[in-house]
């Protein structure tokens, strides 16, 4: 039996429905998750389905999560996790309170969890994933449900530019697009932005520091936040400043965040930081990975091991 009719036998058995994802959200932990949701109430339109997890400013364009209210909504659900490694980083740690539990992830198995697990890092991104999984389980995919999942594929892609395009990737898009979504228009609304933003990157990249192995970062304190009136979920944003720099091979933005820890985003132009990443607690792709820290002592020490990594590969 194929994983896409698995999956699609254990979704058709449950009533109720809660999917879940990782902290700290991004365009394809939106995508896989709202995604899944939208496909399963298309073509189950009995079934109770949630979403859960933290609101991102910067992404309200993509769509809303459910608001959380009671763990006792997950008694006799099924509970699917999308584009999460590890359980440690599930943004909802209510998560074994169901029936059945489900893990749909192209992150490297960190964490093997799941009652069916289906992990493949063969995929741009969970939200590919979720694509496939409903032309191979010969679904109705409405405009919505398209434009979600494009928009986190396109994200967790970098535009196509990153390592892991195959032709699956641009079949799962071309069934997408002939759904009729507006392309154009997610496109502008993705990097739709103001003067105010511009002058905040412009303020980053001038106190960007890069050491003599060739590794960049910038630091968004609390200061920078309050001068450009920056909501704490929209620090996700600058992640990139640094990246296609000659003089950089590896680049980190640490980031304030409302409970005074500081989010962390590792990128490279080749070299693994993933593993990185998970020594700090967090987890992701080979060339972009994420975490969250307690303080800047904390920053300049994963500086340290950024160094240690590209002296390492020499």
């Amino acid at each position: 039996m194929t994983i896409y009719k698995q999956i699609k036998e254990v979704i058709e058995k449950y009533d109720k429905i809660i999917i879940l994802r990782h902290i700290v959200p991004d365009g394809d932990a939106y995508g896989s998750q709202l995604g899944l949701k939208e496909l399963i109430k298309t073509n189950y339109p009995h079934k109770e389905v949630y979403a859960y997890g933290e609101e991102i400013a910067y992404l309200k364009h993509v769509g809303a999560p459910d608001t959380f209210t009671d763990e006792a909504i997950f008694k006799d659900a099924l509970v699917i996790v999308t584009d999460c490694g590890n359980v440690e980083r599930i943004d909802n740690q209510n998560y074994d309170k169901g029936a059945f539990f489900l893990k749909i992830d192209h992150h490297p198995d960190a964490t093997p969890y799941g009652d069916l697990s289906w992990v493949d890092v063969n995929y741009t991104s969970a939200s590919e994933m979720v694509g496939d999984l409903a032309i191979n389980s010969n679904w109705e995919i409405t405009p919505v449900a398209a434009r979600v999942i494009y928009h986190g594929i396109c994200t967790d892609s970098g535009r196509f530019l990153f390592g892991g395009i195959t032709p699956r990737t641009f079949e799962v898009c071309a069934k997408l697009i002939e759904t009729g979504f507006n392309v154009f228009e997610m496109y502008k609304t993705m990097y739709k932005r103001s003067f105010s933003a511009l002058a905040l990157q412009s303020e980053l990249i001038a106190s960007a520091k890069v050491t003599e192995h060739k590794v960049g970062y910038i630091i968004l304190d609390e200061n920078l936040m309050k001068k450009y009136n920056l909501s704490y979920d929209e620090n996700g944003k600058f992640s990139n400043l640094l990246k296609d720099l000659e003089e950089i091979d590896i680049w980190m933005t640490f980031s304030i965040r409302e409970d005074g820890k500081w989010r962390v985003e590792f990128r490279s132009n080749g070299i693994p930081v993933n593993e990185l990443a998970i020594k700090w607690g967090g987890g992701g792709h080979k060339m972009a990975a994420g975490a969250l820290i307690n303080n800047l002592d904390e920053a300049m020490q994963i500086v340290e091991d950024a160094n240690q990594i590209i002296i390492d590969n020499v």
